[in-house]
């Protein structure tokens, strides 16, 4: 029999810390506690009633308070936690075992994508000690942890994005085989089919894709007909797993694909007053840049501490300390990396040729980080004013790469001007920062959510906020800003 390692132990202790987690989150939250599960699971028993699609007109899962539903949007997730559902429903009717049991559908998306995030730890970092680190800071940050606790589109989005970097990253070491060609056209198939702001990922797998063979061209190695012929393998492989539903969306509102334009047009016609888009006040249609509200408003504190969490219906901000002590993870990562880059510029001979594949994988990455801050800047800017750090959350494993390059490239100058006490007191460091961090996600599930709502009767039952409750005693003027 062979003897289970020490880091396959570590392992086997993680994925049953993370899973309890998940599953104590799932079953302490109340029915709608997490943003828009109300209209998404309108969705779900729309499919397990009817045993069918619903189109975005259908008056069942219509939300006459934003006089829209999710039906525009791609709604994979939702067939899936439908399934869990019927299948639930063999062994049980109560209401809100049954939302449980669509809840698992996100905590399994949550352990694929830890699951891969290991294993992009593994591949991207050499010590245990920073593997871990990436690890921890990935998947149990405290709004990723929530993300796969309740329903939504964003637990299925971000396992999607694990998969992609991690057949991003066996492509370049095979030489993008087939099989991983076809894995990578399924990653983006689930992709497509969850999120729009995680489409950013799309474009990090196409530059990656073609820095790999633009690399091997410049070594002499022609090669453009096998990056046509797998190009081209992937695009329709993806065409057929998610075109479906852009066809769909073609033909049921009059060509428009992606289905906002009809939905906005839904909510200027159903909505109430005061959240029709003609009557939203944004800094767009008030005359103001957007620098204005990039630096006159809390867009930016407010998406970085959501990021980090706010959870619930964005009621419950996690304690100071543990904003505090992201905040300088964040930025010694940052620090770090940007000497690090600094270094390695000095360094670089001049005229030497830089390395497509790399140059590419790392522009890719950037793209990633970038694309969902700026929809989820655009959107509060000239949409809604929701600085929500959910909205960014696609960007999560390339971000945390970042920061734990950075942090790793930090110890390993201290390490180099210190002695070996100081190395000690480093490698310490490291195992008690990974410790804080999966002590802060026990920490939201234990001191936060469980007072919170421990004294709820019916879980089941959806709790209507008022306006005041929502926004505050001033929210009109807050509106009308």
């Amino acid at each position: 029999m062979k003897k289970i390692t020490k880091e396959k132990w570590l392992e086997i202790l993680f994925f049953a810390f993370i899973l309890l987690i998940w599953l104590s989150w799932a079953w302490i939250l109340p029915f709608n506690e997490g943003p828009d599960e109300y209209m998404r699971s309108r969705i779900v028993e729309y499919i397990v009633e009817y045993g069918k699609l619903p189109t975005g007109y259908q008056q069942e899962i219509m939300d006459y308070s934003w006089g829209f539903t999710y039906g525009f949007r791609p709604i994979l997730p939702q067939i899936a936690e439908a399934l869990f559902v019927r299948a639930a429903m063999l062994f049980t009717s109560d209401a809100f075992s049954l939302l449980f049991a669509g809840r698992l559908c996100s905590v399994l998306c949550g352990l694929v994508f830890a699951g891969y995030v290991r294993a992009i730890a593994r591949k991207l970092f050499g010590r245990p000690a920073v593997q871990w680190l990436f690890t921890l800071l990935t998947v149990c940050l405290p709004q990723a942890a929530f993300l796969f606790t309740y329903l939504n589109c964003d637990s299925m989005a971000l396992m999607a994005t694990a998969m992609i970097v991690w057949y991003l990253l066996r492509g370049m070491e095979d030489g993008f085989s087939v099989p991983t060609c076809l894995k990578l056209a399924v990653s983006f198939s689930i992709c497509i089919l969850s999120y729009y702001n995680a489409y950013g990922f799309l474009i990090t797998g196409a530059v990656v894709f073609f820095g790999y063979y633009l690399e091997k061209n410049r070594r002499g190695e022609h090669c453009w007909k096998e990056f046509w012929k797998k190009g081209i393998l992937i695009l329709a492989v993806v065409l057929i797993l998610s075109g479906w539903w852009f066809v769909r969306n073609y033909f049921l509102y009059d060509g428009d694909i992606l289905g906002l334009k009809t939905q906005n047009e839904y909510a200027e016609q159903y909505a109430m007053d005061i959240l029709k888009p003609s009557n939203r006040q944004t800094y767009q249609n008030q005359g103001h840049s957007m620098l204005y509200m990039l630096f006159r408003s809390d867009f930016v504190i407010s998406v970085i501490k959501s990021f980090i969490g706010v959870l619930g219906p964005l009621w419950y901000a996690l304690r100071w300390w543990m904003y505090a002590g992201y905040g300088m993870i964040f930025a010694a990562g940052i620090i770090g990396l940007l000497a690090e880059a600094a270094g390695r510029i000095r360094r670089r001979k001049r005229g030497t040729a830089a390395d497509c594949r790399k140059l590419f994988w790392h522009l890719g990455l950037l793209i990633a980080v970038i694309v969902p801050n700026v929809l989820n800047f655009w959107y509060s800017y000239a949409t809604d004013y929701q600085p929500q750090g959910r909205y960014s959350m696609p960007m999560l494993i390339p971000f945390m790469y970042y920061i734990t390059r950075g942090l790793y490239d930090l110890l390993r100058w201290i390490e180099q001007c210190a002695g070996a006490v100081i190395r000690k007191i480093l490698a310490v460091g490291t195992v008690l920062v990974c410790l804080w961090i999966a002590g802060c996600a026990l920490f939201c599930v234990v001191k936060i959510m469980w007072p919170a709502y421990k004294d709820v009767e019916d879980k089941s039952v959806v709790k209507v906020y008022t306006m005041e409750e929502l926004y505050g005693e001033d929210w009109e003027e807050r509106i009308e800003q």
